[in-house]
């Protein structure tokens, strides 16, 4: 065998370490880096040289540096953290209607219990003055405990509305980034033919942080670029393009916010059932139900002079007690003279 062959093969095989070290370096580098998946090296034996008595290896090859990835993996990660995201904003939210509502001090239960007690009062005592003036100032107070309650359900969901709005402008940014990176991608592939590893852990990490707002899935293209659809498959980024969202005052019902596709030329409405998943999908949920404990709240108010159970007070119904308790509000009792 020549001697330059000899000297061709150590040659390769110190290439081949110097490869290594030097994505052994990157990777030691980027130990901390959010979104880093560690990199190697794939190698291979070049092509062996034939003889009259066989063949002789040549040495070997770097041919491309990879990363440790795994594509199923990842799919399940985003899934079950866009459900976590969801599950946890949700209980953060509903967790403030619980304080407001079983709060033992200022909560609704005392003031119901103290009007309940003031009726079965004037029930037992139906002729008794201040029975019935007591009754009136727990009635007043109840009423008043429903308006403040229903204030503070206006002001949770005036919160709501505006971690909606912030949401959307995060995920707007997200989605204009991800498809930054798709065109990098697609120019980098086109000119090398490899794998960009560390503009491919940008764009994960982009997406996974997207995906804690609101669901995501992915469509890996040839070119190298990924298409993200959010909630249950509404486009977000084709490519080197990336929709745009909208939070404003819904038509319908101004007091909440609504989300649409922004196109320059006008708007597509999103319903909620669509933006499932993330942050978002959570707020919505707990939007819902705080519709229905709002609703909920304002029926209990409305109907407080309505009916109770049977036999509690003689007429059945509050509004019957209320009523006679008003009437006679002021009146005052003729005293006897001697």
């Amino acid at each position: 065998m020549a001697t330059n062959s000899i000297f061709s093969i150590g040659l390769s095989g110190l290439n081949a370490a110097q490869a290594w070290l030097t994505t052994t370096s990157h990777n030691i580098s980027n130990a901390s880096t959010e979104g880093y998946n560690r990199q190697v090296v794939q190698q291979s034996n070049r092509v062996p040289q034939a003889s009259g008595v066989g063949f002789f290896g040549t040495g070997v090859a770097v041919e491309t540096v990879v990363r440790q990835y795994s594509s199923f993996l990842n799919s399940q990660s985003l899934a079950a953290q866009a459900q976590s995201s969801a599950l946890d904003t949700y209980l953060s939210q509903a967790t403030q209607i619980d304080n407001i509502l079983a709060d033992t001090a200022s909560g609704l239960s005392p003031s119901l219990q103290d009007f309940f007690s003031g009726v079965q009062d004037v029930a037992a005592n139906p002729a008794s003055v201040p029975s019935r003036q007591q009754m009136i100032s727990l009635s007043e107070a109840l009423v008043s405990r429903f308006q403040a309650l229903d204030a503070r359900f206006a002001e949770l969901r005036t919160g709501v509305n505006t971690q909606v709005r912030g949401i959307v402008t995060e995920i707007n940014g997200y989605a204009a980034r991800i498809a930054d990176l798709n065109q990098q991608i697609i120019v980098s592939l086109s000119t090398d033919a490899r794998p960009a590893n560390d503009l491919l852990d940008q764009r994960d990490n982009l997406i996974a942080e997207l995906n804690k707002l609101v669901k995501v899935s992915t469509i890996q293209e040839s070119n190298g670029s990924i298409n993200v659809f959010i909630g249950t498959g509404q486009t977000m980024v084709m490519g080197n393009r990336a929709q745009t969202l909208i939070a404003e005052p819904s038509a319908e019902d101004p007091t909440n916010f609504s989300i649409s596709y922004d196109l320059g030329s006008g708007r597509v409405l999103l319903s909620d059932r669509v933006l499932q998943g993330g942050e978002l999908g959570g707020l919505l949920d707990f939007r819902n139900t705080l519709d229905t404990v709002q609703n909920e709240s304002r029926s209990r108010g409305d109907g407080a002079g309505g009916n109770v159970h049977e036999g509690s007070i003689g007429s059945g119904r509050i509004s019957t007690v209320i009523s006679a308790a008003t009437s006679s509000r002021h009146r005052t009792p003729r005293c006897r003279r001697g």
